[in-house]
């Protein structure tokens, strides 16, 4: 019966952890939505004002004039295809026909001149006038016509048979062969009328064949390249728009007066891509990383940034925005998804403002890969404003180049007017990140390095606060923070936030400062007076009452992670045990914080180095080198790890050592010792010491807990 009330008890949590997992899966999908529509509004917003701005007062309309007169942007090589297709006109005008043997126009004459010969006036179709002086002839002297016309009329034929001759012949040569005859000037008159009457040219215009000839010489002509530099004319004002006009300002990244619908369609498909081009790095990862993201942070900033650079582009210096996104990004999101972010970023934004222009789309994606890749190697360590600002401009200028670089590769504009403009842009925008990160910081939540290091100023008032009321637990969170904050630096985590953690870990300790023993008096002991479980109840309180001070002081998300997690669901032995012993009949969870264990490496790491400090210092007294140190800090981590508190952390065994070495590093320069021989009177010599409140014994064991 227990066995099954255990088992319906795990069923139960097993189902209770089911539904929190599906709510927090949930949630994730409502900000991610919630993030693309987002970055759909902000295209949509970018669109209309190009189109308002740029288009709906100078756009052009194909087929209508010119609005303005258009320059080139951008240096541009394209076939002429106007001068090209009159060009092959002119050259098909060329060809008038290509001529072909006409056989049946041979055979008619051939026909026509035996017919003569045999005197046949009706199968020579000559005219009638001929006829007529024909039959008026006498006979001999008409077949004599007739055979000299008919002699005269073969030779030429069988010419034309031979290849030799296809058109009708010249008067000249008809003169010529007829004169050898020697017949009076009337009889070769009258011979040279008739053979004008049959002979006619034996060729003919083969239609298809011509037609073809023309689309082959056409063909072999190369079309026109024309190549435009920047700032060459495209087209005068007042000039009719061509379609290949209209090509050309488009490829150049001008707008129509009619909505560009392709750019914002085709943006819109990028966007919806959006939630797992940044999430590639964990699939790629097989799930094993995941990022802590805000991803309607990270789509808030991609929207300012694209803003910035319509403005950057409307001021001459496209690209250089990007720094304001490389520096939004680096500052709060690790490498990994920041190069993701601001890449992809760079990418839409080539889109949104270049209007499918080759060049800019190359110029503005080139300058986000570089910023993207070089970005957090100069936004890793800033401790102060002005030293943001000298970084930001200095990451910035490797954009800069890499933009001056890509200009002189396809041939963009290239002078130290672009390039001082450049610098003055970046310059601006470390600027405007400058001055924007407190809006972000504030109204998302996020951590940059500056307001960790503002957070942990000792001039904050509830580390004042600490200082003065608590003053024992204050020194107690400077040296977690020391340790933690070491550790950090040796597994390459964020140091600043683990610090910042590490002083506002036990804030809740200031509403009962003095039931905590780093802050009571030597000899007194305020548990001595209380059952052990209002003890307990008391010690953890102290997780939910720094929860209610951090809502109070409006303290971030993340530094409350430290405070509900940096005691998991440890329970407080020394008390159950105390409670035990004094006939009390308590479930031991009553004496365990309720959690929850911790979720991040840095509040794990927190834990660790706050326990160690803990053991560490209750035993002080017994720690006389560093072989003590490895084992106390040892126990510790097991401890840790034994219970499962470690279990929702993806630490190896490897960060577990390194964790340890950094410690013990960390340690053994502030709890050193040695042995010295204590002088005694001889009364104390015969007394043997008790332990009291710090030194072994079960009090140690309480001091740990608490």
């Amino acid at each position: 019966m227990k066995n099954m009330k255990i088992g319906s008890s795990n069923l139960n949590i097993f189902k209770k952890m089911n539904r929190i997992s599906s709510r927090i899966s949930m949630k994730e999908d409502v900000f991610r939505l919630t993030s693309v529509f987002l970055l759909l509004f902000f295209a949509v917003l970018l669109i209309l004002a190009r189109w308002f701005f740029d288009g709906g007062r100078a756009g052009f309309v194909q087929g209508h004039p010119a609005p303005r007169t258009y320059l080139a942007i951008s240096p541009m090589k394209y076939i002429d295809e106007e001068k090209t297709n009159l060009l092959r006109s002119r050259v098909e005008s060329t060809i008038s026909g290509v001529l072909v043997k006409d056989t049946e126009a041979i055979n008619t004459m051939t026909s026509q001149l035996k017919s003569l010969e045999a005197g046949d006036f009706q199968g020579a179709m000559i005219p009638k006038d001929l006829i007529a002086i024909l039959q008026e002839m006498p006979e001999r002297r008409r077949q004599t016509t007739l055979k000299a016309v008919a002699t005269i009329g073969f030779q030429f034929l069988i010419k034309e048979n031979n290849g030799d001759e296809f058109a009708t012949p010249a008067p000249e040569k008809l003169w010529g062969k007829i004169e050898e005859l020697n017949f009076p000037a009337e009889m070769n008159n009258l011979i040279y009328q008739i053979l004008e009457a049959v002979l006619r040219p034996a060729v003919k215009i083969d239609e298809e064949l011509t037609q073809g000839l023309r689309n082959d010489l056409a063909a072999s002509l190369k079309p026109i390249e024309q190549y435009l530099k920047v700032g060459d004319v495209i087209v005068e004002k007042g000039k009719i728009i061509t379609p290949q006009l209209s090509r050309i300002l488009l490829s150049q990244g001008y707008l129509q007066q009619q909505f560009p619908w392709k750019i914002l369609l085709f943006s819109a498909l990028l966007i919806l891509c959006w939630p797992f081009w940044i999430q590639l790095p964990a699939f790629a990862a097989g799930g094993r990383q995941k990022y802590e993201t805000n991803e309607i942070y990270i789509a808030c900033i991609v929207g300012a940034y694209w803003f910035a650079e319509y403005i950057s582009g409307l001021l001459g210096a496209r690209g250089v925005a990007i720094i304001t996104l490389s520096g939004w990004v680096y500052l709060v999101l690790p490498f990994t998804l920041g190069f993701q972010v601001v890449f992809g970023a760079s990418i839409i934004a080539s889109i949104l403002l270049t209007s499918f222009s080759t060049s800019g789309i190359v110029l503005v994606s080139f300058m986000g890969l570089v910023a993207a890749m070089t970005g957090p190697f100069f936004l890793k360590d800033v401790h102060s404003r002005s030293h943001l600002w000298r970084q930001l401009f200095i990451a910035g200028l490797l954009p800069v180049f890499a933009g001056m670089l890509a200009r002189w590769t396809i041939a963009l504009e290239m002078s130290w007017q672009v390039f001082l403009f450049a610098c003055l842009g970046e310059a601006l925008w470390g600027t405007v990140v400058i001055a924007f990160l407190p809006i972000w910081e504030n109204f998302f939540d996020i951590m940059s390095p500056l307001r960790l290091m503002e957070l942990s100023y000792p001039t904050q008032p509830l580390l004042k606060k600490l200082q003065i009321e608590a003053p024992g637990t204050y020194h107690h969170s400077l040296m977690v923070g020391t340790l933690a904050e070491t550790a950090a630096d040796r597994l390459g985590m964020n140091a600043y936030l683990v610090r910042a953690g590490a002083y506002y870990h036990d804030i809740g300790k200031l509403r009962r400062p003095h039931f905590f023993v780093e802050n009571q008096m030597e000899g007194e002991n305020v548990h001595d007076e209380l059952t052990p479980s209002l003890s307990a109840l008391v010690i953890i309180a102290h997780v939910r009452e720094g929860l209610e001070i951090a809502e109070e002081y409006n303290l971030p998300g993340k530094l409350r992670q430290f405070i509900a997690e940096h005691h998991g669901t440890t329970c407080l032995s020394y008390f159950f045990r105390k409670s035990s012993s004094q006939g009390e009949k308590l479930p031991r969870e009553q004496f365990c914080y309720p959690g929850p264990r911790p979720s991040s490496r840095e509040t794990a790491l927190l834990m660790l180095a706050d326990s160690v400090e803990a053991a560490v210092r209750a035993d002080r007294r017994n720690i006389s080198g560093i072989q003590d140190l490895e084992k106390v800090i040892s126990g510790v981590v097991e401890s840790k790890v034994v219970e499962g508190q470690l279990d929702d952390v993806d630490f190896t065994l490897k960060d577990l050592a390194e964790i340890k070495e950094a410690l013990i590093y960390a340690l053994q320069s502030v709890y050193h010792g040695r042995k010295v021989k204590e002088i005694q009177s001889s009364d104390e010599s015969s007394q043997s010491p008790t332990p009291s409140q710090g030194e072994g014994g079960e009090n140690s064991q309480s001091k740990q807990e608490e």
